[in-house]
């Protein structure tokens, strides 16, 4: 029988039937109008022809067919997922707890967060300090599909489930074995991958178990933007938006604060101001080059060297699972599942900005100490950037490791069908920063002096207080390789936090059918679920309100905590710590699908889908360490309304509209109150400029204890047109509304000034000042701000999904078509006090924000030329961008990204002889024709030249990419 799997990426389930046929190497199953294809999206709908929801399939031979590489690439390839975490991508996200390379799936560009995750129809718990899920936990070569829902289904399956449902399913009866062998290097000889895999399954106790294991091994080698010549260009987004200065894309712009061998930026008197120790302690006048905002075009200015495009990563899966047939009604399993990721990740060069230095440090040449001493200075201000060599550029290693068990009964009672469910899930996230500066260590290395006994130079604190630093090795930092390699293993320090986020969940559902109605039996399912999340962080790098920096025996570059001052930290890049924190949920769910009309005119059938949910959420924590645990409780309901009508065999029209919604979860909740101090802000009510000594004012960021669930209003509407068994048309239009949105909110900010100083209390809160706010002198100006996550935002989107799907014969062999387009034309943000922003085709959205373009297709094409070979064909298409999602900022039209396809062939050969029927071996070539990837920037990024920037997030970055691979099965 002919294979189609190469054009099964995106089946709509009501074009299903007819279309699916059996993978290779496997026995012809029954006829595909006679299966019962069992989907996602309800727990009572038995046969996804019927389902009101549009839900998409995704077999793992189709996600194969053309991106062998992982089940995450191909499914990004899917136009409903728009501005999804992982792979390649020009910025980094997250936080220094966090990994920054995880694979988080976003349906519609709502946000990682806003899509839910299952394994096998359960729960996948945050893999993220942030609440974040890692697609990478999921095992994959025992799947067998995955199933897309986008519509809301919170009502269903409850919290994150606004942008819909990614559900992966596992082969639960495979028998045999299989292998897999996969190697694949880049046009330009790098980036390479590797991925080796195996699976055994088979019955045992004469068929009443059954019994499978998978192994699986990934590598990404990784690649640095240096070795893509078009990023080397260092691409950055100047200007402010407005019509006398908008938004240019402009190209080799340096940071002239800095300089490979650093810069000599103050006091005003000082005789060697603006001079560059461009060799080894040899000064010259710096060359400013053209300024550009912060930037400037030529000069003796720095960038970035050393980011990577693509992160080294290592992963390993491991799975098994036992089936058990108590008897012909009572069924158990366990299953477990083992993944451990390992990335690195390089960021940019460290820096050190405005460090005071000794007028007579000992490794400042003699002629330099004379002119300052004529001069009348004792310390000036120095500033540098350094090069890869010596000093590493900050580097991030995120080991992740995640145990999943899974432990069932299913059977029936009567005509009931029921189950009861236990999954245990646990995350350890280690993130090693490797290397930036111990304070305390650079402040003491950097006070080099001359031992008056013995002549050589060491630290000051040596001489002073011997005691406090042990060890130290003074540094000469006057030269772009003048530090020695003692000195610099001697400042530098490794940052090391660890998060775990231990989960339980048990669930039971029953199902069935209570009574019939004159169009057929009711089908009806009854579910709870209770369930447990934790989350806790240790660092070893605290924040400055944990460790301040003990200034005992140093002379500089160390301030001592005061009343208004806080000090100086310990460390750079500092995590607060946070003891466990944690959230119970119960729910209880009905669902009841309802046939209306069978077999009437203009309706072969017509069924009414209901459900509904309630759920209890309470969570203990306190962002405040040094104050009692708060209990947080708050309750949410959850329903849905479906309709689907058979109008004939040929037309099916069906809509729902749901209210779903997203509790907060236990970072937004819990994260731990972190003090600095900032003298940049301008308290409005006072008109006081918050600057200078003594006006510091302090900045807690942390998280929310008062924080309620996000509630969105969906609609979508479709039809599914079905001529023929050869061409099926399905259109669907869907409306999201999200209110009481979570955002963080800066007290500072002048919108929420504003807001407080018109009535609103709650601006109010952030912002904490001697007197009360009908006293505008000085003397009551503010000082503490608060930075935290509040329900105040609303986010609106709609758009159209189509799929068509045509299959033939070409020269009288088997030929098919398949075409996905999703129009997205807007994500409106609303917030108070701030202009409307639209997501929506902006490249220039901020990194929690990022969409896609509003126009997103994949075309698929597969073709048997005979029965050893098949070819499958991909073009990804992507519409044109913009820069801003603020349309009352400018824009030259140089900052737009021009819509851009890239194409992959993969061409499949069945071996012959021996291996018949069990061996494939195939090539594929990821963007076919070389296509470069549109250069484009975000103006959040125009201060840091070469770290970021460069192309559009889900563009192809690395060019022509070859795949060879071989699949056993026996």
């Amino acid at each position: 029988m002919a294979s189609h799997k190469g054009l099964l990426l995106g089946v709509s389930l009501c074009a299903l039937t007819g279309i699916v046929d059996p993978a290779w190497g496997q026995e012809a199953p029954v006829k595909a109008a006679e299966a019962e294809i069992i989907v996602t999206g309800s727990r009572v709908i038995a046969n996804g022809n019927n389902s009101p929801i549009p839900v998409t399939v995704v077999t793992m031979e189709a996600l194969q067919a053309t991106k062998p590489s992982s089940v995450f690439d191909a499914l990004l390839d899917v136009p409903a997922f728009a501005g999804s975490r992982g792979g390649t991508q020009s910025s980094a996200s997250g936080n220094q707890a966090s990994s920054n390379q995880i694979n988080a799936l976003n349906l519609r560009g709502l946000g990682p967060v806003r899509t839910l995750l299952l394994y096998d129809g359960h729960r996948v718990p945050p893999t993220q300090l942030d609440g974040l899920v890692d697609a990478n936990i999921v095992p994959q070569m025992l799947l067998s599909r995955v199933d897309v829902v986008t519509g809301g289904a919170s009502a269903v399956y409850g919290s994150d489930a606004i942008g819909g449902v990614v559900n992966f399913i596992t082969d639960r009866k495979f028998k045999g074995v299989k292998l897999e062998m996969q190697r694949g290097i880049s046009q330009q000889g790098d980036a390479g991958t590797y991925r080796i895999g195996g699976a055994f399954g088979a019955n045992l106790f004469d068929g009443r178990g059954h019994f499978m294991a998978s192994f699986e091994s990934l590598h990404n080698d990784g690649l640095l933007a240096r070795q893509r010549p078009q990023f080397a260009g260092r691409w950055t987004v100047q200007g402010n938006g407005s019509q006398a200065n908008p938004f240019t894309l402009v190209s080799n712009l340096v940071n002239p604060a800095y300089t490979w061998g650093g810069k000599i930026t103050g006091p005003a008197t000082n005789p060697l101001l603006n001079t560059s120790f461009n060799s080894n302690g040899v000064l010259s006048p710096f060359v400013a080059g053209a300024k550009l905002g912060s930037l400037a075009s030529g000069g003796d200015g720095i960038w970035d060297t050393t980011p990577s495009l693509i992160p080294m990563t290592n992963q390993t899966q491991a799975y098994g699972r036992f089936d058990y047939d108590v008897s012909d009604a009572l069924h158990g399993y366990v299953s477990a599942a083992w993944t451990q990721d390992r990335a690195f990740n390089l960021y940019g060069n460290v820096n050190s900005q405005n460090l005071t230095i000794s007028a007579t440090n000992a490794f400042l040449p003699s002629a330099y100490q004379m002119q300052l001493a004529a001069a009348g200075i004792k310390t000036f201000t120095f500033s540098k950037k350094y090069a890869q060599g010596l000093v590493p550029p900050s580097n991030v290693n995120n080991n992740t490791s995640n145990v999943l068990i899974n432990i069932g009964l299913d059977g029936k009672i009567g005509g009931f069908k029921w189950d009861l469910g236990y999954v245990y899930n646990q995350v350890r996230l280690q993130t090693l920063s490797n290397y930036t500066f111990n304070n305390g260590r650079l402040a003491a290395a950097l006070d080099a002096v001359v031992d008056p006994f013995s002549g050589k130079t060491v630290c000051n604190v040596t001489l002073t207080n011997p005691g406090l630093y042990p060890g130290c090795v003074p540094i000469n930092v006057f030269g772009p390789s003048s530090e020695s390699q003692a000195a610099v293993d001697y400042v530098g320090s490794r940052g090391e936090f660890i998060t775990r986020l231990p989960s339980h969940d048990l669930g039971f559902n029953l199902a069935g059918s209570p009574f019939s109605t004159w169009a057929g039996p009711v089908q009806m399912a009854l579910s709870t679920e209770w369930r447990k999340q934790s989350l806790s962080l240790t660092s070893t790098s605290p924040t400055i309100d944990f460790a301040p920096l003990n200034c005992t025996g140093l002379r500089y570059n160390c301030v001592t905590p005061t009343a208004t001052n806080l000090g100086s930290p310990t460390y750079n890049g500092a995590v607060a710590p946070r003891p466990e924190v944690g959230m119970t949920v119960i729910e209880g769910a009905l669902e009841a699908n309802i046939p209306l009309l069978v077999d009437k005119p203009f309706a072969d059938a017509v069924n009414l889908n209901l459900a509904n949910r309630y759920a209890r959420y309470r969570a203990e924590g306190n962002p405040d360490l040094s104050a009692p645990a708060r209990v947080t409780r708050f309750n949410a309901y959850t329903w849905k309304a479906g309709l689907d009508w058979h109008v004939s065999k040929a037309l099916t029209l069906r809509g729902t509209h749901s209210r779903d919604i997203r509790a907060p979860n236990l970072y937004e909740l819990y994260q731990t109150n972190a003090v600095t101090f900032s003298n940049s802000n301008t308290d409005l009510l006072t008109n006081s400029n918050l600057t200078g000594a003594g006006g510091l004012v302090q900045v807690v960021n942390g998280g929310n204890v008062n924080l309620r669930p996000e509630v969105a209003s969906t609609t979508t509407l479709g039809l599914v047109f079905k001529p023929s068994a050869k061409f099926s048309l399905a259109l669907d239009y869907y409306h999201i509304k999200v209110s009481d949105y979570i955002t963080r909110i800066n007290g500072w900010d002048v919108a929420s000034q504003n807001a407080c100083y018109t009535g609103n209390a709650y601006f109010c809160s952030l912002q904490v000042r001697p007197g009360s706010l009908s006293d505008t002198s000085k003397a009551n100006a503010v000082t503490r701000w608060y930075s935290v996550p509040v329900n105040v935002a609303a986010l609106t989107t709609q758009g159209v999904d189509v799929e068509a799907n045509f299959r033939s014969t070409l020269v009288s062999k088997p030929f098919s078509l398949r075409a996905l387009v999703t129009y997205q034309p807007h994500i409106y943000f609303v917030q108070p006090g701030v202009n409307r922003q639209d997501f929506a085709g902006a490249v220039g959205a901020p990194a929690s924000y990022t969409a896609g373009a509003k126009f997103r297709a994949a075309i698929f094409a597969h073709f048997e030329p005979s029965e050893q070979w098949a070819l499958d064909w991909e073009t990804k298409i992507r519409g044109q961008m913009h820069q801003s999602p603020d349309a009352t900022l400018y824009a030259t039209p140089n900052t737009d990204v021009p819509a851009v396809a890239f194409s992959n062939l993969t061409i499949t050969a069945k071996l012959k002889g021996p291996l018949a029927g069990r061996a494939q071996m195939y090539l594929n070539i990821s963007n076919l024709f070389n296509q470069s990837a549109p250069i484009t920037a975000n103006y959040a990024d125009q201060g840091s030249p070469g770290l970021r920037g460069g192309f559009a997030l889900g563009d192809d970055p690395v060019g022509r990419y070859f795949r060879m691979g071989a699949r056993l099965r026996w």
